[in-house]
This record gives structure tokens, sequence and C-alpha cells, in this order.
């Protein structure tokens, strides 16, 4: 097992270890080489056979040390990433740090903080990320208790395709600030194309401090980490590192005549690289579609041999478009660029309004936009890559469970509409409709702590996932299956028609005859004439529903955030209110306790 896996391994039941405690244990170890950790075990072995009074002095009464406390709330698994840089930087500095999710961690722990660096991104139209939500809700309550002597610096993460970029990180800036905190830097707004600036926050926030937190008495409660390595322990794919997947099966899995191309997907893998629970999902890092540069670049009057610079990466711009710049989506900073520029009607509409752009942009890639805006085109190329952003990777929910498919994960995604010049989406269009079976990809897992099995084995579990959103709750009932799990398993799924869009039918009608899936609740919006969605199944099963969770059932909701995981929530409150006879302050609390208990957990996009 490498040691990057042991990090990722869940706190053993029993143990007698704070949970704060634990993590911040699996963070340092992570960072120790194989030496350390064999030194450090003797250590502790040794300390456990000495009597109380001989044992350090440091042990026994630790002096107060100021540290850096790195709160992060990620979406998608950026904001983490860049709360763990920072936390190793910091740690190869001398600097006393400790790495916290903003799930695990309340405001009377920060109250007694002095230093806070804060990652936080935005999720939808100005939400905060899942794993903030509790942190959120509590910073902005009358409860909230002052932080008068804390210093902190916030990194918001945001798209500006969207209307509220960055909003989570500016509220949580301001009330920090109106609690009572000293900010010791502004905060710095970062687009998709985060890394450069992240970097120099990192390096900028580090300066700061140090003068105050590597003080020469300051104790840091591991040694600074050296690096790991590489010949000798083997190392988890990552963002940075992806590992090579083969794509081994593909099979559409929606009939014909149906309105959506959904897709089931197998990968080869190398499980010593790939290592995933249920919940996880895999990240997919994909080139754009060869035709639709060939055709960026007849537009452009390029041969495609010109070199230039992208970011930090100087090419030829063939591969800059192929392997670097995102093409599939338009991004607002773009359409404000061509309006100044003198853009048409559609353009200034799109660059004021973001309804505008919203419908503008959905059925637009960029060979769509520039087509349309010829005339605009400047003679230098650089000028409009400046404009441009970077790909980033596409995570999609894993449908397999590990335990069962040791070396595969298996995926389940729709293949986008196509834009106006025929083009699909970035990553559906490779994987669906670009690669065959044989073909290679570059692939890691991004682990999601906060949507996970429960561990009591017995707990019973709801699933709602429409659509795509089912795949997650495949790999839950392939894990409970073949572990024997005795909880009980109820699954709520909806799509279009049931004749062609009944996702996985063979197999959740297979473990619904072997009690495996003990119920099973279905919504088929377009099989009669009024719509009939998964909230409408929730609502109608209301008595039952309250029951399971009035006796210690998990609820689970994947897919659609914007509409569908919204009108479930609103079925949820209805529910509280008419089986569970709460007026509506005290389902809304109802629901945040649900939310403290990790019994309501969601993964939706």
């Amino acid at each position: 097992m490498s040691t990057n896996a042991l990090t990722q391994l869940p706190q053993p039941d029993g143990s007698p270890i704070d949970p704060t405690i634990w993590l911040q244990l699996k963070q340092h170890i992570n960072n120790l080489t194989t030496e350390q950790r064999w030194w450090l075990s003797g250590y502790l072995a040794a300390l456990n056979h000495l009597p109380l009074e001989q044992q350090p002095a440091v042990l026994n009464n630790p002096a107060p040390a100021a540290v850096l406390t790195i709160l992060y709330g990620s979406q998608t698994g950026n904001g983490k990433t860049i709360a763990e840089q920072l936390l190793r930087q910091a740690s190869a500095m001398g600097i006393s740090a400790q790495l916290h999710s903003m799930a695990d961690y309340s405001l009377k722990k920060l109250a007694k903080d002095q230093w806070l660096s804060l990652v936080i991104s935005t999720h939808g139209e100005g939400e905060a990320p899942d794993d903030a939500e509790l942190f959120y809700e509590q910073l902005f309550s009358k409860r909230a208790p002052q932080l008068k002597g804390l210093h902190f610096n916030v990194l918001a993460l945001g798209d500006s395709s969207y209307e509220w970029f960055c909003q989570t990180g500016k509220e949580i800036d301001k009330r920090l600030s109106e609690l009572g905190g000293d900010r010791f830097a502004e905060r710095l707004d970062c687009d998709v194309d985060y890394e450069t600036s992240a970097a120099d926050w990192i390096s900028s926030t580090l300066e700061t401090v140090k003068p105050e937190l590597a003080e020469a008495n300051n104790i840091a409660p591991f040694p600074v980490a050296q690096p790991l390595d590489q010949s000798t322990v083997s190392q988890l794919a990552s963002k940075e590192d992806p590992q090579t997947a083969e794509l081994v099966t593909i099979q559409k899995i929606t009939g014909r005549g149906s309105v959506k191309d959904t897709y089931h997907l197998e990968l080869a893998i190398n499980p010593e690289r790939i290592q995933y629970q249920p919940g996880d999902s895999l990240g997919i890092w994909a080139d754009n579609d060869p035709n639709q540069v060939a055709q960026l670049l007849a537009l452009l009057n390029l041969t495609g041999e010109e070199v230039l610079t992208f970011k930090d990466t100087k090419e030829n711009i063939r591969t800059l478009l192929l392997k670097h710049i995102e093409i599939t989506q338009v991004s607002k900073p773009l359409i404000q660029w061509l309006a100044q520029a003198g853009g048409d009607e559609l353009i200034q509409q799109a660059a004021s309004d973001h309804q505008s752009f919203i419908q503008y942009v959905a059925d637009r890639q960029l060979l769509d936009v520039l087509s349309a805006q010829q005339s605009l085109l400047p003679d230098d190329p650089g000028l409009l890559l400046q404009q441009l952003k970077g790909i980033t990777p596409r995570l999609y929910s894993i449908a397999s469970s590990q335990t069962v498919h040791e070396d595969e994960v298996h995926l389940t995604i729709n293949l986008a509409s196509p834009s106006q010049s025929g083009f699909h989406g970035l990553a559906s269009g490779l994987l669906c409709n670009r690669l065959t079976e044989g073909d290679e990809l570059q692939v890691y897992v991004e682990p999601n702590r906060h949507f996970k099995l429960p561990a009591n084995e017995a707990q019973n579990i709801i699933m709602i996932g429409p659509g795509t959103g089912i795949a997650p709750f495949r790999s839950f009932i392939q894990q409970r299956h073949e572990l024997q799990h005795t909880g009980k398993n109820w699954l709520f799924f909806g799509n279009p028609n049931f004749a062609t869009d009944f996702l996985y039918q063979t197999e959740w009608l297979k473990w619904h005859d072997q009690d495996v899936l003990n119920h099973l609740n279905l919504a088929f919006s377009r099989d009669q004439e009024d719509k009939h969605y998964v909230q409408h199944e929730i609502q109608r099963e209301g008595e039952r529903l309250w029951q399971w969770l009035d006796q210690g059932a998990a609820i689970y909701v994947c897919g659609d955030a914007n509409r569908m995981a919204k009108d479930v929530e609103q079925a949820l409150l209805a529910i509280f209110i008419e089986h569970g006879q709460l007026d509506s302050t005290e389902a809304k609390n109802h629901l945040t306790h649900l939310k403290r208990e990790q019994r309501y957990q969601k993964d939706v996009y």
C-alpha cells in the first residue's frame, strides 16, 4: 500500500483518537519518509514504557504555539489542492500549520485561532460548496462568536462566466472582518485557471506569516517533512500526475428514440495508482477534437506551426489548441472582450446581461462565436489567446466499487448536445464519441469525504439519483452487497421515459428481487401528460420516508444542483412538516441536524 493510500483510510471504528487529531495525524504522516515513520513508531512505543514524570516536558506540558490554521471548502477538489499546497510549503519553511476541511471545523475553534488562511470555492449560483455549508450557516448566524485577535486572508475560487463570481469567498471575507477579524492581506479572487495566481498567493501568505509563526520557540507537532523517496514509494495518481487508463468497454445504455445519449464506460486501471471508494469521482484530462482545432486554425488563417505563449506554456499553436486551451466552453470575459471590440447585437446583450449570456453560450463553442465575429479577430493571435482559459479536468461520479472491480473503474456519462458547428463537450465528446475500445486516456481520483456510505453497516440508506446521478448509487449497492451490509437500501430514480431511459434496469431489478435493494421508486417524467419527477415520488412516500429517517437512515442526493436538488430539499421539508409535525423553522433545523450528523449528503453539479 502506498503512503498516500495509507492516509486516505478512514478512522478505524472504536479509535480512541479525537477525529480532528486523527485528520492532523494523517496529514503529517503523509509528509514523512518511511524511515521517519519507523523512527516515530519506535519513539512513541518507548514513551509508553516511561513513567509520566520521566516523559519529555513538551509532552506533559505542551507550550501553546502560534499556528496557521488552513481551512478549505471545495466542491471539485481545487480548493483542497491549494490548501494542501499551502500546508506543504508552510512545513518546508518551518511554519507550524494545521489543515482542516470546513466541514470538520467549528466557529468555536476558530474563535481561539490567531492566524487563518481560508480557501473557498463558490458553487452553482453563488452558493457555498457542500462541505462548507454548515460552517457558512454558523458564520452568518446571530450566535457567531467575535473573532477579535484573528488575523486572516481569503482566497476565493470561482468561474467568471457565472453571475455570482467568487460570491461565497466575498461574503466570508466580509463577515470575518465584521466579527472582528483583521485581514493581513486583501482577498484574492481566482478564475478557473487559478494555478499561477494561487501559487503567488501562497508565497505571499507565507512570507507575511513567517515572522510570527516560524520563531525558534515555536514547537512544531512533527518534524519538518522530507521529500518522499519516489523510487521506493508508489504514488497515487493526482491531478498534477495522472495515470494512464485503457478504455475497455463502451456501451450506450439509453434506447433508440431517447432524448438522451447515455453511455456506460469501463476503464482498466492500475490499482496501485488508482484507488477509490464509493462516492469518489474520476478526473479526466481530455484533449480537444483535432477536427475542431483544424477549423479554428483555418478561421484564424494560421498554419498551426506558429509558436506562441499561452499562460506559462510556449508551444506551436496547434499543440496549444489541442492540449492546453479551452475551446468547448465560452467564457464571459471573452464575450465582454468581443463586445468592447464592437461585437454584434447578440454579443452586446450577452456581455451586459447574465441570462442573455447563458442563452447565447448554450449551443455555442469558441468556433461558433469566432465564426460570427470574424471582423473582430486581431491580426496578432496572441491577443486572442490572452482572453481564453486553460483546459481543466472534468469530474465524473464513479459507478463501480473497487471491492468488486479491483482493476476497473466504471462511469455513466451523458454525451453533451452538439454545438452549432456539430462538436460535443470536451470530455464527453472524447469518451463517448471519439475514443474506441483499446484507446488510452489520463485519469486520477478526486476523493469525496463528504459523500460516503455510513460507517455503521446496519444503517439504512435512501438514495435519490435521477439521470446520471444514479452512478454513485450503483457503486454503493455493489459495495454493500459484496460486503454483506445488513442495512436496508432504498432508491429513487427518474429519467424521461421508462422504455428508453431506465439506466442499469437489469441490475436494479435483480438487486430488488434479491432484497439487496429493498425499495425502488421510479419517476419517468414524459410517460404521462403531467410531468412526474423524483420529488413527487418522495412526497408520495412521505410517511414511510419520515419513518426511515426517524429510525436513523441516511439520505443521499446526486445530480443536478440548480433544479433537482433544490426541489428534493423542498419535498423533504414538506415531509418534515406534514409527517414529523414540525413547523417550518423546526423543519429547516431538522435538515441542518441531519447534515451535521452526516445523514444528509449531496453530490450535486
